[in-house]
């Protein structure tokens, strides 16, 4: 094990919490900087001392420290900062150039409302928005109008950042069916039946009306319109992906295999390739050859393990990185040339979290209440 060392400062006194971890040893320096206090404590063997440095920097965490290090190494994280826990199927956040909109739950034990916290490059959290209703499960920015896209317990809004006033687009709910994605020029949504497209003034260009389906008490249900808004990937029945036109809603074709819930959409490689990660069937990911639409193998950016399981993936902005998360694993690809970088281990998780890249960083929100930012 390579030597370990955080520091923690409380942005508000100015202390400091210097964590360094040597083989079984944990050193805690406190204090102001000038003047720390060290304590050292040796435990039985190097995964109890690393268990309990975390454990240590968790409860520092928790108490307002923050750590910030720009300089740190690859795979390190540059930014934790403690958020509370959440309701674990709302991890939303996002990147924009005010800052990091990250939603947040209402304190245990209050009544159920929603917040978005805005949390500057050094963890300094600049203001809280409450949100119209609780559980923000998805949240986009669109850069033409400086606003959020969000979907909130299946209603979507959006959100002016400069003036915060909240604007329903969806005007209804249903209670599973939802979704938003933003490309350049346009946003797509869906709930109660109605997949909608819209301009960036919000001006309707077209809506399509879907079923559902049930399957195991979810429904095969997502969504993606390709960066450039020309393609829109759909997904609401079992072996079936739609690709429509996203400028008149004309249906090009559909993907048939063998696959059920599908849980992400990306596409890639000019729109010539489509990026899909399942849940249930493989739990993986599956690529499909978008001139064919016949499923294609991409071995080289399979994760490293015996299982093939995938909980979350990303791309950076000009998608020259892929990132495959696979339970507090995350694996850094080089997309063009299909390999692997690097991979590192999310902290401060108990099962599951959200990853996106934030510039070429990479930005995560955990079930255990922390929001992060690691080199990558």
């Amino acid at each position: 094990m390579k030597e370990i060392e955080h520091q923690l400062i409380d942005n508000k006194t100015d202390k400091v919490i210097n964590l360094i971890l040597k083989d079984k040893i944990l050193i805690s320096e406190t204090g102001k900087i000038d003047k720390l206090k060290t304590t050292e404590k040796e435990f039985p063997n190097k995964e109890e001392a690393l268990k309990n440095f975390y454990k240590k920097e968790w409860d520092t965490l928790k108490k307002g420290f923050v750590l910030n290090n720009e300089n740190d190494k690859i795979g390190q994280p540059i930014l934790h900062k403690f958020i509370g826990g959440p309701y674990t199927g709302a991890l939303s956040f996002v990147s924009t150039p005010k800052g990091f909109f990250v939603y947040k739950d209402s304190p245990q034990n209050e009544a159920m409302e929603g917040f978005l916290n805005l949390i500057d490059n050094s963890g300094n959290i600049l203001s809280t928005i409450q949100l119209p209703k609780p559980l923000a499960w998805d949240i986009a920015y669109r850069k033409a109008t400086n606003s959020l896209i969000l979907d909130i317990d299946h209603y979507i809004y959006e959100f002016n950042i400069e003036n915060e006033i909240f604007h329903n687009l969806g005007q209804e709910k249903r209670y599973l069916d939802s979704l938003i994605s933003v490309a350049d020029d346009k946003t797509a949504f869906a709930t109660l039946n109605k997949l909608t497209v819209v301009d960036n003034q919000n001006k309707v260009l077209y809506t399509k009306d879907y079923e559902i389906q049930i399957l195991k008490g979810n429904i095969p249900f997502c969504g993606k319109i390709s960066k450039d808004g020309k393609l829109l990937a759909f997904q609401n029945k079992v072996g079936e992906i739609q690709i429509i036109d996203a400028e008149n809603g004309t249906l090009l074709s559909k993907i048939n295999g063998k696959f059920e819930l599908v849980f992400q959409l990306e596409f890639a490689e000019n729109n010539k390739l489509l990026v899909v990660r399942e849940q249930y069937g493989t739990w993986g990911m599956r690529y499909f050859d978008l001139d064919t639409n016949e499923e294609i193998q991409i071995k080289e950016i399979e994760i490293p393990e015996y299982t093939k399981e995938v909980n979350a993936f990303c791309f950076n902005t000009d998608q020259t990185k892929l990132v495959l998360l696979q339970r507090a694993d995350a694996h850094v690809f080089d997309f063009i040339n299909k390999k692997l970088l690097h991979s590192f281990k999310i902290e401060h998780l108990v099962k599951k979290c959200e990853i996106k890249f934030v510039g070429e960083k990479i930005g995560v929100r955990t079930d255990y209440g922390c929001f992060s930012i690691y080199n990558v």
